[in-house]
């Protein structure tokens, strides 16, 4: 029973890469033996570099998940964290976006189908804030789709076409798609801030499942060498580190 999320937004910069990398710790630490699969279908690779520690990693153009969106056999690449496991992205990912027999498997149910025959427990995706294939065929193999949001409009326009998209494209393709939104780099002293929050959660009531406050102790963390989830680092506030570890069990969990 392969769970599989996916972390988009169409506006980039919302911190996709960096809850892909929390939610992908927080899988395979839910029990022995927990076998996770990350995809990074971004070209900027930020997910697969925070992953490896090897900023290198982007310029193999040849493997990665580049592989599977062909139909071969994959080869994942080992990560800093045992039980995860990857399909790193790269720099000429885009070569895929206009191809129309990758686009037919994509939008099938077959990558779907491959996904789970894997084996992998959890299987957790990266994606381009760019509207195009490796956007939108994410949404078609995903059980939940997380999107994050900064509170500022541009960032909940994003939010929002990719719910437009869910309606009208995918949901016909993929019904048991589920989704939720996150409020994330949120300062609450912060007058528009707060109104922004307020609206969506307004809007879209109990999808919107947590406020993420701005702290440099995430991107702090993400910077180490290697790259750890916040609440792993040392001298994180506690309630930051569990606010971020509640977080992401309720996504895996739920």
């Amino acid at each position: 029973m392969t769970k599989i999320i996916v972390a988009i937004n169409q506006k980039g910069g919302v911190g996709k890469s960096t809850l892909a990398f929390h939610l992908a710790h927080a899988a395979a630490a839910q029990g022995d033996g927990k076998r996770v699969l990350c995809l990074d279908l971004d070209s900027q690779g930020n997910f697969s570099q925070y992953l490896t520690g090897d900023l290198d990693v982007i310029n193999d153009t040849v493997g990665g998940v580049g592989v599977f969106l062909e139909g071969r056999e994959i080869t994942p690449s080992k990560t800093t964290r045992e039980g995860i496991e990857l399909l790193h992205g790269h720099s000429k990912l885009d070569r895929y976006d206009n191809d129309p027999d990758v686009e037919e498997r994509g939008y099938s149910t077959v990558m779907r189908h491959q996904l789970r025959e894997l084996g992998y427990d959890y299987i957790v995706i990266d994606t381009p804030p760019a509207v195009g294939f490796r956007h939108m065929a994410a949404l078609c193999w995903a059980d939940l789709a997380v999107i994050p949001m900064e509170p500022v409009m541009t960032s909940i326009v994003g939010f929002q076409n990719v719910l437009v998209s869910i309606d009208e494209f995918i949901t016909p393709i993929n019904p048991g798609l589920k989704w939720c939104g996150v409020v994330n780099k949120a300062n609450l002293r912060v007058k528009s801030h707060r109104e922004k929050e307020e609206y969506v959660r307004q809007e879209y009531g109990q999808h919107i499942v947590a406020t993420l406050a701005t702290r440099t102790a995430v991107s702090e963390a993400m910077e180490e060498e290697p790259a750890q989830p916040v609440w792993l680092k040392k001298g994180v506030p506690r309630d930051l580190r569990q606010v971020w570890l509640d977080f992401c069990n309720e996504i895996i969990k739920g």
